[in-house]
């Protein structure tokens, strides 16, 4: 039985094979109406989410499945221990998504787990987010995706902390345009680090000007966690935060005749990360990365069934 905490215990070949049953499905999705039939997927929710809870539901729905949505906070896993609630959670579904704030209890979750655990989010990794960029970047890329060059331009997060990690199985070049990684701890995950000083396939700039240039596809994510960025206690660290990014803004002088698509994850803070012309400049194919959520996820979900599940 293969869990996702994250994608590092995942092969190329798992990769490839995920991805290319999420564009199957995709492109003939009458012929699997029925292949999760009678299947049910648990979705944990102890973060908020727009994608990750209508993705997985009407993927499960799609393919002939059920999801339950369970709201951590009104659930009894406030009251008990994670591992005793998991146990019994995962004698009843086929399979359980858990969207947390921490990488640690998505691994207690997934030591004692009867049945396969998908990380939809934690401050730590994002492994589904990366899944849909590469199954999107191959739909908007002539040719070998490991030919293409991917800028990820922001702070170094949980995102850009699953596409290295994917980029460098997959072979394709990855240029992170980050300030020095100055993080608390939250996201810093030390085989990341390792794998972006070894691999000849990941490469870091601080100047965004000095990497966008040749890019085929330039990718951004907000700057600031989403826990944190409406919270008032917060407001002059996030302040200052923005101040410092300003540079990193995907704007019309950034990308400046560059023949690039531009991607973002969301959700999008209008003015910060990304101007509002950018998300609506010809380049973007942000929607259509986002609808990839479903399509990526339904690959997922049927490898995760019928391929690792043993």
């Amino acid at each position: 039985m293969k869990h996702l905490p994250n994608l590092k215990d995942l092969s190329k070949q798992d990769i490839q094979e995920i991805l290319a049953k999420a564009i199957e499905i995709k492109n003939c999705p009458s012929d699997f109406h029925y292949a999760l039939h009678r299947k049910s997927l648990a979705m944990l929710f102890q973060k908020t989410s727009t994608r990750t809870r209508v993705s997985f539901e009407a993927a499960m729905t799609e393919l002939g499945g059920h999801a339950i949505y369970i709201d951590w906070m009104s659930s009894n896993f406030v009251l008990s221990g994670i591992e005793h609630e998991t146990e019994y959670l995962s004698r009843n579904v086929g399979c359980i998504m858990a969207r947390l704030l921490k990488h640690d209890d998505l691994l207690k979750i997934a030591s004692v787990s009867k049945v396969p655990v998908i990380n939809g989010c934690c401050e730590r990794f994002h492994p589904c987010q990366a899944l849909t960029d590469i199954m999107t970047m191959s739909e908007y890329f002539s040719g070998d995706i490991s030919n293409a060059h991917l800028v990820y331009v922001g702070v170094q997060n949980n995102v850009s902390n699953s596409l290295v990690i994917i980029c460098d199985k997959l072979n394709i070049r990855l240029s992170l345009a980050t300030p020095e990684n100055v993080d608390n701890g939250e996201c810093l995950d030390a085989d990341v680090q390792q794998i972006m000083k070894d691999s000849k396939f990941i490469h870091h700039n601080t100047d965004p000007r000095a990497l966008v240039k040749d890019a085929d596809f330039v990718y951004t994510d907000t700057w600031i966690d989403m826990e944190y960025f409406n919270d008032p206690s917060y407001q002059q660290m996030n302040d200052a935060k923005l101040l410092k990014m300003m540079p990193y803004q995907l704007n019309a002088e950034l990308l400046e005749n560059v023949n690039c698509k531009i991607m973002h994850d969301m959700p999008i803070h209008d003015g910060f990360e990304i101007t509002t012309q950018m998300c609506k400049d010809s380049r973007a194919i942000i929607y259509p990365q986002a609808e990839n959520r479903m399509h990526a996820q339904k690959g997922l979900l049927w490898w995760l069934f019928n391929e690792a599940s043993s």
